[in-house]
């Protein structure tokens, strides 16, 4: 089931906005979960398996473009922890800066593996594989 190509680039944003906006609450909640972490860690993966999988075309570059909203993501919320006078490990823009960049690069591994098998399995089950 293909979907258009902005439909499958949502459907992966959405797996990563549920996946931080449930580790921004935990947190908030003063709950650590590994499982949680774990789960926050590779949903790059997730995302680009799924945008990857559902798209229309371009599917390896779909799912590996999942690795830009992580960055951002990651930015986003331990901004809106400063702001909530949480302690954060990296504030400031500088902070932000380093974040952005390291769970860029771990993202876009990440998202490379997930599009690649989001691809694979979706042509081996169209029966071009």
């Amino acid at each position: 089931m293909k979907i258009t190509m902005f439909g499958a680039w949502s459907a992966g944003v959405g797996v990563l906005v549920a996946a931080y906006a449930t580790w921004f609450t935990f947190l908030q909640l003063s709950k650590f979960s590994e499982p949680m972490m774990l789960l926050l860690w590779l949903s790059p993966l997730v995302a680009a398996f799924v945008s990857s999988y559902f798209g229309p075309s371009k599917q390896v570059l779909l799912g590996t473009s999942m690795a830009v909203p992580a960055a951002f993501l990651a930015v986003l919320f331990n901004l809106v922890d400063q702001l909530l006078d949480v302690t954060v490990d990296f504030p400031g823009l500088q902070g932000g800066l380093i974040i952005f960049f390291v769970t860029l690069i771990y993202a876009g591994v990440l998202s490379g593996i997930g599009a690649f098998l989001g691809y694979f399995l979706a042509r081996k089950l169209d029966g071009k594989i």
